[in-house]
């Protein structure tokens, strides 16, 4: 996907690559924030395919290098499987978008306010998937200690930062370029617990908001 006038994977396209090669060696190249944005996506995978998954790679202090190469093969798979099933997200791929509904357009609004502080796509995805999770949860979806875990694991890990109140319009604003939206509707990916995704949700503006708060009162 290609980010277009400020917004982002507005073009893209899907085309099978002859092969896919990963070293992590030079993942020791990479600053700590950088390495830890790219985890979000495996942490994400934990969250929309397995709960055992979940449990591993949330531990992150007790991750050593050594194990980093059996976990992105697991999270290759998990992908890959999501991804044959599905090639042009017709359903079952968007699962792949948890916290990305959010963490898009926060993400979206720091990038295009040059005043802001830096944050990278993993920084906003978890941000994405704490909001999207206490959605879920007021959803009668998530359970409290579901809700607990994913927030305790993600704030260690990430820490926060703060969202100033009058960002939230411009930020909801931003939700209608979403890649999953239908029929003007925005849909969500929410958690019908940890490891059992659901699509297609629509979410109240009123509920957004609660989220925002959520995020910012931890």
């Amino acid at each position: 996907g290609v980010d277009l006038d400020g917004l982002k994977n507005q073009v893209g396209v899907v085309s099978n690559g002859e092969m896919v090669l990963i070293d992590s060696v030079f993942l020791n190249t990479l600053p700590a924030n950088q390495l830890k944005s790219g985890y979000a996506e495996i942490l994400k995978h934990g969250l929309i395919n397995d709960s055992s998954y979940w449990k591993l790679v949330s531990n992150f202090k007790s991750i050593k290098f050594n194990d980093i190469d059996e976990i992105i093969f697991q999270s290759v798979l998990i992908k890959n499987k999501v991804v044959t099933e599905d090639p042009f997200e017709y359903g079952l791929r968007k699962i792949l978008n948890f916290g990305h509904t959010l963490g898009h357009a926060i993400e979206t609004y720091f990038l295009n306010n040059s005043d802001l502080d830096e944050l990278l796509h993993g920084e906003a995805i978890v941000i994405g998937m704490i909001m999207e999770s206490f959605i879920s949860h007021k959803l009668n979806l998530l359970e409290i200690n579901d809700l607990q875990s994913i927030t305790q694991s993600l704030i260690e890990i990430y820490g926060k930062i703060v969202i100033p109140e009058e960002f939230e319009n411009d930020i909801i604003s931003l939700l209608k370029f979403d890649k999953k939206n239908s029929h003007g509707n925005v849909n969500f990916v929410l958690l019908n617990g940890i490891g059992n995704p659901k699509i297609d949700c629509n979410v109240e503006e009123n509920l957004i908001k609660e989220s925002f708060k959520f995020y910012n009162d931890l």
